[in-house]
């Protein structure tokens, strides 16, 4: 199920952070991304790789809304619905993403290439509103700024 370039990438975080409980997340991340999604056989072999209990690493993915085990999509787009994003008007990049790509949260594009997933903080508030295109924070400004942005992703 994992490729060895995601094999080589979890290693690679391992030694980054120089322990594999550290590792984790970047891990999980890593699978996402070139796998599309986080499938179970995916946990499983990253359990044994980490030495780590699969329900702990289970744990995690169900804790985290950015990790998706369900519908793969090529592409994510994260919008922050925190306070403060929410009270900065997060509600106008949903609506840019409806109109644009014909999709509501937790929704893939007919096409597979973007899934739209709510998220509850993206770290960036000073930046509010913002959203997250796979690891990519950007601050919303308007529909057409949004538009370019997923072009490049297209």
């Amino acid at each position: 199920m994992l490729t060895q370039e995601i094999k080589e990438a979890i290693e690679g975080h391992i030694k980054y952070f120089g322990s594999k409980e550290e590792a984790l997340l970047l891990s999980l991340h890593s699978i996402q991304e070139h796998l599309g999604h986080i499938p179970e056989e995916a946990l499983e072999e990253l359990s044994e790789i980490l030495d780590m209990p699969l329900h702990h690493i289970k744990g995690v993915v169900a804790f985290y809304e950015m990790f998706d085990t369900g519908e793969k999509a090529k592409h994510r787009i994260y919008v922050c619905n925190s306070i403060v994003c929410y009270l900065l008007k997060s509600h106008r990049v949903f609506s840019a993403v409806k109109e644009l790509l014909g999709i509501e949260p937790g929704q893939v594009t007919r096409d597979g290439m973007f899934k739209l997933v709510e998220v509850q903080c993206l770290g960036a508030c000073s930046e509010a509103p913002v959203f997250m295109v796979d690891n990519d924070i950007y601050r919303y400004e308007s529909k057409e700024k949004l538009h370019e942005i997923l072009a490049k992703y297209s």
